[in-house]
């Protein structure tokens, strides 16, 4: 008997089931035809939109020497560069100042262009100032070393 209500309710379950599914088909091949897109569509090849990355190109072409001036002059950081293009009144090709993100993205172009070198984050007086300090401790340690060999000759 227990047997029989089990199949009872199992029957009555899957009939649901189908019910539910019938009442929903109609609408079942909308949700499939229209997937949900995020963000903008893309442009076609002709239209302005998709002309971007040709005049990302004719930006960096145009600061690429802008820049090497400036970082002859000693600015190497990218916020550094931001600066000293804002100082000298050029403005970015949004009609703004010079942001961090926007001088990163045109040196980003100016190195894969080969027009110069890309985005560094520390600059190579840093990293002159870094090999100095290196040394420093190189030879404090040598010393330290030197001292405990004439001091304790037996310990080696």
């Amino acid at each position: 008997m227990s047997g029989q209500v089990s199949f009872e309710l199992q029957r009555s379950a899957k009939e649901s089931e189908r019910l539910i599914f019938q009442k929903r088909r109609p609408a079942m091949p909308i949700l499939v035809k229209r997937p949900k897109r995020v963000g903008s569509p893309a442009a076609p090849p002709s239209s302005p939109a998709s002309l971007g990355c040709r005049r990302s190109e004719a930006v960096a072409r145009q600061l690429a020497p802008i820049i090497a001036k400036i970082r002859e002059a000693g600015h190497h950081s990218i916020a550094g560069i931001a600066k000293c293009l804002n100082d000298r009144g050029v403005r970015a090709p949004s009609g703004g100042p010079f942001t961090y993100e926007t001088t990163r993205r045109i040196l980003k172009e100016v190195e894969r262009l080969g027009l110069g070198a890309g985005p560094r984050t520390a600059s190579a007086a840093l990293s002159a100032r870094h090999e100095r300090k290196r040394t420093r401790q190189a030879a404090v340690l040598a010393e330290l070393q030197a001292r405990r060999q004439r001091q304790h000759p037996d310990w080696d």
